[in-house]
């Protein structure tokens, strides 16, 4: 389904033009950044307060797993905007016709590819809601270790803070995906990561 029209929206124009205006000065980038990532929240369109708390459940798993710093830079970074493209859901048209989770990562990486400092973190999000590996096939080697980082830690904040689900089932959910959904090792470091939190003790 190809609605690369979409992008077009006045939504997607005025986060564009925030990117350009201030992305252009490094000490501006973090506060652009979180700025930027509440907008869907602000618009009732995402978790309140979602992004942030993945963005550091995120860094904590990719500081545990070893990544180099510029890695763990980037997994905050997606883990921040990974739900950006949400703001195309204020377009009536968009929601009539439906749309899936790939149509979001895949708007959340052109709004984030107009930044070049977005670059790396934009094809992370990208490929954030692919699974681990398809029934019947090995896991796809061309999924990046932090996008597989995002989409667990995402999927976690979710259940928790939007269902409302206790840490401990929402972990068991986690692991009884890692077949398929989520990376084994992953699972493995956020059960690390939450228990030196303290919060699958809650």
């Amino acid at each position: 389904r190809d609605w690369s029209s979409d992008v077009c929206s006045s939504d997607l124009i005025m986060t564009i033009s925030s990117f350009t205006r201030y992305g252009s000065v490094r000490k501006t980038y973090v506060q652009t950044i979180l700025a930027l990532a509440r907008i869907p929240e602000v618009a009732g369109l995402g978790l309140e307060g979602h992004a942030e708390r993945t963005a550091e459940l995120a860094d904590a798993v990719a500081k545990d797993m070893g990544l180099a710093p510029q890695q763990v830079v980037t997994v905050r970074y997606a883990a921040l905007m990974h739900d950006i493209g949400r703001i195309t859901l204020t377009e009536p048209t968009i929601v009539e016709r439906g749309y899936t989770d790939a149509d979001i990562d895949r708007w959340s990486a052109e709004i984030m590819a107009e930044a070049d400092y977005l670059s790396e973190a934009a094809d992370v999000v990208s490929n954030h809601s692919q699974p681990f590996r398809r029934p019947g096939e090995e896991a796809d080697p061309d999924i990046p270790i932090e996008a597989k980082i995002v989409r667990a830690c995402s999927y976690f904040d979710r259940v928790v803070f939007g269902e409302g689900i206790r840490p401990l089932e929402a972990l068991e959910r986690l692991h009884r995906g890692a077949a398929y959904d989520f990376d084994p090792k992953v699972v493995a470091s956020l059960r690390l990561v939450l228990g030196r939190m303290g919060v699958t003790t809650v």
